[in-house]
């Protein structure tokens, strides 16, 4: 990081894809506060800092809008989309394997439909309404 001769938007690259990337790892399964998620932007904040040579008190933001980059809260609210349209996804995908397996089978009929859609569809529903909760 103090070397003159690396380019700093090659080693910001290399920070995202590597640092970045273990902080915001488990983020989309977690329920954070607006407090943890000020500490994890403090923390990305330090490394831009450091690596464009930046004083503890200036801000990054001018840096990170500069180069076309999101603040943290904003990859965490965009890690959380993609997190729950992948999970919606597969939950739509379980739903049509279980439609199919009932149209095929039609051995259980109704009851074994209600038995297995009712906690997906109360799981979808708590998810969006969690994503909804965090959004707004």
């Amino acid at each position: 990081m103090n070397s003159n001769s690396l380019n700093e938007l090659a080693v910001l690259t290399l920070q995202e894809s590597y640092s970045l990337s273990v902080l915001m790892y488990s983020i989309p399964a977690m329920s954070l506060l607006a407090k943890q998620i000020s500490e994890l932007g403090v923390c990305w904040n330090s490394v831009i800092r450091k690596l464009f040579n930046y004083n503890k008190w200036e801000s990054v933001k001018g840096v990170l809008h500069g180069l076309g980059r999101l603040n943290v809260s904003h990859l965490i609210m965009l890690r959380k989309v993609k997190f729950y349209k992948h999970l919606f996804l597969s939950a739509n995908s379980v739903l049509c394997n279980v439609f199919h397996f009932t149209l095929i089978h039609n051995y259980y009929g109704d009851a074994m439909l209600r038995t297995v859609l009712m906690p997906l569809y109360l799981a979808v529903e708590l998810v969006f309404q969690s994503f909804a909760d965090y959004v707004g």
